[in-house]
């Protein structure tokens, strides 16, 4: 089954509120807050208070993205925040397990995040800790960027890998995620999709309608 995780940042923020009330009646199934530092990643981003204000509005689960350096100086602070599901970045980290292992202290669902030029062989001695990889399909940092189709294989390869392991471990993508691109990632193992400018927020898209769509377009 197909899950769908809006892009916050996306969103219209002057209309917060209004835009969680209308994503959640549309179907979302996450809600997927981007945090950039601007070191990291060549961008700055949604924070704290933004994971706090939507959780004060949203009733579905919130996954949060950390595209900052050192992360697992914040992993506190964005638990206690609300977080349901962390994503860290591997070349962020000085050390992965540790910071991996924090987030499940912390009592939330741990994620990975793997950038187009990041091997999912950096994951193998984690992934018995590992409940979440997000395989971004663009590099990180921007919205409205071009497809990277070496997401589809790497997606296949990560999934041919977890299925020979104990752990249900979920495959999700971010990046120019749409009608187009949702079917090959879906048939190579992808069952949570990020939605951002690509396929959910544009002048002449309604929630519902989009969401439906996309949830069906693999059948």
């Amino acid at each position: 089954m197909i899950k769908i995780s809006p892009s916050i940042m996306c969103a219209d923020l002057s209309y917060l509120a209004d835009e969680i009330k209308s994503l959640e009646a549309a179907g979302a199934d996450y809600f997927h807050i981007d945090v950039m530092d601007g070191i990291f990643v060549p961008n700055f981003s949604l924070g704290l208070h933004d994971l706090q204000a939507v959780k004060k509005m949203s009733r579905i689960e919130t996954e949060v993205h950390l595209m900052i350096s050192q992360p697992q100086d914040y992993i506190q602070l964005f638990a206690d925040a609300g977080a349901d599901i962390i994503y860290v970045h591997p070349e962020a980290c000085t050390h992965l397990h540790r910071t991996l292992m924090k987030i499940k202290l912390c009592g939330k669902k741990v994620g990975v995040a793997l950038n187009p030029g990041t091997s999912i062989s950096v994951i193998e001695e984690v992934m018995d800790i590992i409940d979440y990889v997000l395989v971004m399909s663009v590099d990180p940092g921007f919205a409205g960027q071009t497809f990277i189709p070496g997401a589809i294989d790497k997606i296949a390869r990560l999934s041919e890998g977890i299925s020979l392991g104990t752990r249900d471990i979920k495959i999700s993508v971010d990046g120019a995620i749409s009608l187009s691109t949702i079917p090959p990632l879906y048939e190579a193992g992808a069952r949570i999709f990020v939605a951002g400018t690509s396929g959910l927020f544009r002048d002449d898209v309604d929630y519902s309608t989009a969401i439906e769509n996309m949830k069906n377009c693999h059948q």
